[in-house]
């Protein structure tokens, strides 16, 4: 870190200024808060959310806990109150909403009610959307309220935090943790909006199929995520990745969420982790100047002076962009294509005989001696296939629709791809019954977990896999294959390095009138750069886009320290923009070799990005300057 006097900044400025030891400031060379009035108070103004199947009207109570003062109000709508708070350390925010009764907050409904179940309001046996179901909850975070905006979203996620003051940053990789935005976007409110209102339904969604109305079941679930027990949060992943399946594919949702799919996917699954902890701090600081070594770890990832990541985050986005082109995307398709079609198709729903069958481009070895197991061969999509799949589990329902429940291992393979998979369990739900002369007309959802190898060049990204397969008619010509969803938790193998990789993606444009698929990433890897070997990093974008300097929007944990960095360039200037804790970020501006911004604490500017004497970096009001590089 360069520090340099004010007194020898206006010496450079008029005749240059010499390097020796007697130029850098001593301690009390810096004044207090760097010049800044130390003795200024700030505001902070707080505006709150809470998802839709909650009641808004309730008492909210506002806890400072620096003096333990406490104030409550009654409000109407808790999604259109704002109050103002000092800046004075952390804040303890609980909610109570005017009635306990929760919603179901399913558009298709929550299923079946129970033998005289008040809850079903219009008794069609059916608990529908908008009825009231078995759940209660509980709302309250801690905060640390910043000068200017602050959103406050309440979840039951974060609710369940707060006993122990836990620290969520460390599971979204967010600034600040994730039920607290400061300096944001209107997307960015969105994303944390989609967020809470998915950590709030899986906790209502397992109560109400549980039967049991306690909202302690998913604190003491994510207890044991903390403890290393991950088996209690697996219903509620599944249940986070429904409702986002959902969300994705409603017509009513769809045009909102689908910009910012890819980030929700990522920061619920992530966060759902719980793989460490660390608590939250309670004080905040004035005039720190903290963020400018994240800054510099930044830029030191980003190489901004040089308009592009380090030459070693670029091939690693570079390799993880070749794991995801449109090769692997449609690997992934024809495999889940294939076992549906012939596990429908040559079956015991069409009463098929054991022997040899062929569909299009597949032969079909079909045998029943113990179980029903199908041997696949042929070419799809340009793909060689092979294929070996069980069903033991049949359903045969024109009400529910029928039901398929297997296993199996396969390889779709053509030059340069390479997939294998192991799927432990797939299932298979049409919608009605299907017509087994008609290819393409099986409609319904199909879902596979197991272990997958895929390969690609000299890249191999082996880990357990889970993804969604849908296939829906658009219109009477229009038939539509989907992978509303998709993950990989694996390690990716390359000659010189093995580096743990976490892949989400999901398609943007579900409802588009069109065949082909719009699958958009997001991913986090985990590796040594530049002598930092805790680097997590996050990009989220279009597959062929991740390396890519000129659009990146990434955050990275470095040393325990979490930044969100948002680069824009249009037309060679470069925009950066980097957010750290307790609301501090810095706006540095890239024009050639001049850099301009400003370095901020919320709304309240701290100091100046300035080029002096072609050197980048901050200058604060009592004349010190710290270098950007």
């Amino acid at each position: 870190m360069k520090k340099t006097s004010g007194l020898c900044l206006l010496m450079a400025l008029i005749s240059g200024c010499g390097g020796s030891g007697a130029d850098v400031p001593q301690v009390a060379d810096i004044q207090p808060g760097f010049g800044n009035d130390v003795s200024e108070s700030f505001d902070a103004n707080v505006k709150f959310y809470v998802s839709n199947f909650i009641d808004k009207s309730g008492e909210l109570t506002v806890i400072n806990l620096n003096d333990n003062s406490q104030i409550t109000h009654e409000v109407d709508s808790i999604n259109q109150f704002a109050l103002t708070v000092p800046v004075d350390g952390q804040y303890h925010f609980k909610y109570i909403p005017s009635t306990s009764s929760v919603t179901c907050p399913r558009q298709s409904g929550c299923g079946r009610s129970l033998l005289n179940d008040p809850n079903d309001l219009n008794g069609n046996d059916e608990i529908d959307f908008g009825e009231p179901i078995n759940a209660e909850t509980h709302f309250e975070l801690l905060a640390l309220p910043t000068p200017g905006a602050n959103h406050v979203v309440f979840s039951s996620f974060n609710s369940a935090l707060v006993a122990s003051n836990l620290d969520s940053s460390i599971w979204s990789l967010t600034a600040t943790p994730n039920n607290h935005l400061t300096q944001s976007t209107i997307l960015n409110k969105q994303k944390a909006e989609y967020v809470a209102n998915t950590m709030t339904y899986v906790d209502v969604m397992q109560q109400h199929y549980l039967n049991q109305k306690d909202s302690s079941l998913f604190s003491n679930a994510i207890a044991e995520g903390l403890s290393g027990n991950q088996d209690l949060l697996s219903p509620y992943r599944k249940l986070a990745n429904q409702y986002l399946i959902e969300t994705l594919l409603s017509e009513e949702t769809n045009s909102l969420y689908r910009d910012i799919s890819e980030k929700v996917l990522i920061e619920v699954n992530e966060m759902l982790r719980v793989k460490s902890s660390r608590e939250m701090h309670s004080e905040i600081e004035p005039y720190s100047n903290d963020l400018l070594n994240e800054v510099r770890n930044a830029i030191g990832v980003l190489r901004l002076q040089d308009e592009q990541y380090s030459e070693e985050l670029k091939i690693k986005l570079e390799e993880v962009e070749n794991l995801v082109n449109d090769d692997t995307q449609e690997a992934f398709l024809v495999a889940l294509e294939v076992i549906s079609d012939v596990v429908k198709h040559v079956s015991p729903f069409e009463n098929s005989l054991a022997g040899n069958y062929t569909l299009p481009g597949l032969d079909i070895d079909y045998q029943t001696e113990v179980g029903f197991r199908w041997v696949v061969t042929g070419v799809r999509r340009g793909f060689e296939v092979n294929v070996d799949i069980s069903v033991p589990e049949w359903r045969i329902s024109p009400l529910l629709g029928d039901k398929i429940v297997g296993s199996g291992t396969g390889k779709i393979l053509k030059p340069g791809t390479n997939l294998e998979y192991v799927f432990d369990e797939f299932e298979i739900l049409t919608e009605g019954r299907f017509d087994p002369n008609n290819i393409d007309e099986v409609f319904g959802v199909s879902n596979a977990l197991g272990k997958v190898t895929l390969s690609q060049g000299e890249a191999i990204l082996s880990g357990n896999v889970e993804v969604e397969y849908l296939r829906e008619k658009l219109s009477l010509r229009t038939t539509k294959s989907i992978i509303p969803f998709l993950s990989v938790d694996g390690v990716l193998t390359t000659p010189n390095q093995v580096t743990p990789l976490r892949i989400y993606a999901n398609e943007r444009s579900p409802l588009a009138m069109r065949s082909d698929m719009d699958l958009i990433f997001g991913a986090q890897l985990e590796l040594a750069l530049n002598g930092g070997k805790d680097l997590r990093i996050q990009v989220t974008g279009e597959p062929n886009d991740l390396s890519n300097f000129t659009t990146a929007d990434i955050a990275i944990m470095l040393g325990g320290h979490v930044s969100e960095i948002t680069v824009t360039n249009l037309v060679g200037n470069i925009n950066l923009i980097v957010r750290g804790k307790d609301g501090y970020w810095v706006d540095i501006k890239k024009k050639k070799d001049l850099y301009t911004g400003g370095f901020y604490f919320g709304d309240k500017l701290v100091a100046d990005v300035r080029t002096i004497r072609g050197i980048p970096g901050i200058l604060f009001p009592d004349g010190s300057f710290e270098s950007l590089f």
